[in-house]
């Protein structure tokens, strides 16, 4: 599945971002939690995995831009058929959004397997695959993007975000490191440390959770994420660390929940 999408025009001033990144930890509580570790053996897309667009959501305004919250610079894995998915969404506004999943073949026509119509809500958003239908193949390689719908009757307008997810075997040793876990955080932190993305952040993304730690980790991995983008050369990847690096900024203000 090959979709192209325009590159944006803007590179990231690696200066900036490293005050940034050094702010963000100066302002987090330091605890003692797995940094998330890039497979040892990544695996690339052939193409930017970006937004369309130039700026902001649909309604233009503030600096977040519509993001998926996924590597870019490398492909991120999953040891679950039944993933979590998630980005962010710049616009107060609640509009139609569609999630679509698509098989990575090189039929352009592909049809996407999934097909959601969601709303958008302002911040992170997530959607897990459910497990009452069929989950996603091991072995095999996926593109899920996120479309906002502007202007319904202007198709041309809607925003786009992609990226691609990577469906691995469970090795027996991550098994039983796995059963020795209690509670989200621990098996965050397992996952983290191993090069699952998407599982380890799929663990702490989605509400609270009873530990302290659970927040702190999720601030923990984008900022790790957004620090292993800085290190592309492409300016896709310093664009997609300068988007995290201000979901970051808006995450941080938010009051931690209970």
């Amino acid at each position: 599945m090959k979709i192209r999408f325009q590159l944006l025009n803007h590179c990231l001033d690696n200066q900036r971002f490293t005050i940034g990144v050094v702010s963000l930890f100066l302002g987090m509580t330091t605890v003692a939690l797995a940094d998330y570790q890039p497979p040892s053996e990544p695996s690339y897309p052939e193409e930017p995995t970006i937004i369309s667009g130039t700026r902001g959501g649909c309604s233009k305004n503030g600096k977040a831009k519509l993001t998926t919250l996924a590597p870019q610079k490398h492909i991120g894995k999953t040891v679950s058929t039944h993933p979590t998915f998630a980005w962010f969404v710049p616009d107060a506004e609640a509009l139609p959004m569609k999630f679509q999943l698509y098989p990575d073949d090189v039929n352009q026509n592909s049809q996407p397997i999934q097909n959601i119509e969601l709303q958008t809500t302002p911040g992170i958003m997530t959607h897990s695959l459910s497990e009452d239908e069929l989950g996603l193949s091991v072995g095999q390689r996926y593109l899920w993007q996120v479309v906002i719908i502007c202007e319904p009757n202007h198709p041309s307008s809607a925003i786009i975000a992609q990226a691609y997810i990577d469906v691995v075997q469970e090795s027996p040793d991550l098994k039983i490191a796995l059963a020795a876990a209690t509670n989200p955080v621990d098996r965050a932190d397992i996952y983290a440390d191993r090069g699952f993305w998407y599982d380890g952040f799929g663990e702490v993304v989605v509400g609270c959770g009873d530990d302290a730690r659970h927040r702190e980790l999720m601030l923990n991995l984008l900022t790790d994420l957004a620090k292993i983008e800085a290190s592309g050369n492409s300016k896709s990847a310093s664009q997609k660390s300068e988007r995290i690096q201000q979901i970051l900024e808006i995450e941080l203000k938010k009051p931690v929940c209970n």
